[in-house]
């Protein structure tokens, strides 16, 4: 995940504890940058849903840790064809190869396949034990219409950070619709 800060255009950067209260007043800071920046309004749209989804997934599913209070880290970058949404935050070591692996089948799915497992896991009814359905990087998937990225990097014995990324592509007509591009999860 190389960031060329210089270039790149900081449309958000959130550093610090992410919290379930913290996210409606930031998707409302978020809402009014694009709004300034982006005239398509589909574009706008799964740029707003797809933060949603993974400032959820840090408030639901990160670590909180007193020694890495200030690990989480979500950036929204404007770049020349495509923005770009990046995270990173604490996990449990142990879960870093269940996530590789649902990132690699994300992956390898086209569009009408993660439809599909979409469905497949709404009617499952099955729950994690943070109360969700296990949705967020299949929806992510959907609405970016990318492949997602992912590093790990060792935080202690118990822990790792979890670095994620997806873009979303500026010009969104048909000629120009992203084609889930192949991409590989990282170690």
């Amino acid at each position: 995940m190389n960031l060329n800060l210089k270039s790149d255009q900081i449309l958000f950067l959130h550093k610090g504890t992410i919290t379930k209260e913290l996210i409606e007043l930031v998707v409302e800071a978020l809402e009014q940058s694009v709004t300034n920046l982006e005239t398509d309004r589909k574009v706008r749209r799964k740029i707003t849903n797809v933060f949603i989804e993974v400032f959820q997934n840090i408030g639901y599913h990160g670590i909180k840790n007193p020694d890495f209070s200030s690990s989480d880290m979500v950036i929204v970058l404007s770049l020349e064809k495509f923005y770009k949404i990046g995270t990173r935050n604490l996990i449990k070591r142990s879960t870093k190869e269940i996530i590789q692996k649902k990132l690699n089948m994300i992956n390898g799915m086209d569009e009408e396949q993660l439809r599909e497992e979409y469905k497949k896991a709404l009617s499952s009814n099955e729950l994690s034990d943070k109360g969700t359905a296990g949705l967020g990087f299949i929806d992510i998937a959907r609405k970016s219409g990318e492949k997602l990225y992912c590093e790990f990097e060792d935080a202690d014995e118990d822990h790792v950070f979890f670095y994620f990324e997806t873009r979303i592509a500026k010009d969104q007509s048909a000629g120009a619709k992203s084609s889930r591009r192949s991409a590989s999860v990282e170690n």
